[in-house]
């Protein structure tokens, strides 16, 4: 297993323990919104898989990124060809084509 394959696991079983512990705290402020309990926290479990979770992702998250590519651009331009360096699109010119979309450039010289 590759440690990108693994970050993707770790992200996806992270975020499935994070819904859980949002379900857990909807499921127990609901509890307590029942029983009309008042100034009640949520329970340590719940608090401590949220965190948990929220780590595991972001580590899945981490491991799952590609390499980051270098600065330098000397290997960038190494890549490329002349004609994509030299390339200046302001300076060509498209007159040598054949106008007849308007009625007013119908009488333009060419």
């Amino acid at each position: 297993m590759s440690t990108q394959q693994l970050g993707k696991f770790l992200g996806l079983l992270g975020a499935l323990f994070l819904a859980h512990s949002a379900y857990s705290t909807y499921e127990h402020l609901a509890y307590i919104e029942a029983v009309d309990e008042v100034n009640t926290s949520l329970p340590i479990e719940t608090v401590t898989e949220c965190l948990v979770s929220a780590l595991v992702a972001l580590v899945g998250v981490i491991l799952s990124a590609d390499a980051f590519k270098p600065i330098a651009m000397e290997l960038e331009v190494a890549k490329m060809t002349i004609d994509k360096v030299d390339a200046k699109p302001s300076f060509l010119t498209f007159n040598h084509r054949k106008i007849i979309s308007t009625q007013a450039q119908q009488g333009r010289k060419i």
